[in-house]
């Protein structure tokens, strides 16, 4: 059984927010009233996230590895953490951020999103 580090993105826009408002999560931004309004479908929502994914602790070896990939790869901290995290647990990356896909073949690190289904 493979298992997956799915990045957030993929949970908030294809999963989420878009789903139960109609409406981008970046375009919910800042929008009290809007979240208020689908607070019951959100909810759900949450749940379902709880009882079907798990968090995976950050370590510090992650850290020093996301330091690494962030000067090796030129990545932003958070896309560097994300890598880190699927190289160290040896997890399939599930993204549609193209900008994974060069580090990810670099680090073999396998990737399923777009292109780079695999």
């Amino acid at each position: 059984m493979r298992s997956y580090l799915v990045d957030s993105s993929v949970i908030l826009e294809a999963i989420s927010l878009k789903n139960v408002t109609g409406k981008s999560y970046r375009s919910l931004r800042g929008s009290t009233k809007e979240f208020l309004a689908h607070r019951e479908e959100l909810s759900k929502l949450y749940g379902f996230l709880r009882e079907n994914f798990v968090e995976v602790p950050l370590t510090e070896e992650i850290s020093d590895l996301a330091f690494e990939l962030m000067t090796k790869h030129a990545l932003l901290l958070n896309d560097s953490l994300i890598l880190a995290t699927a190289k160290f647990y040896e997890l399939t990356l599930v993204t549609p951020d193209s900008d994974f896909e060069m580090p990810a073949k670099a680090e073999e690190i396998s990737l399923f999103g777009g292109e780079t289904d695999g």
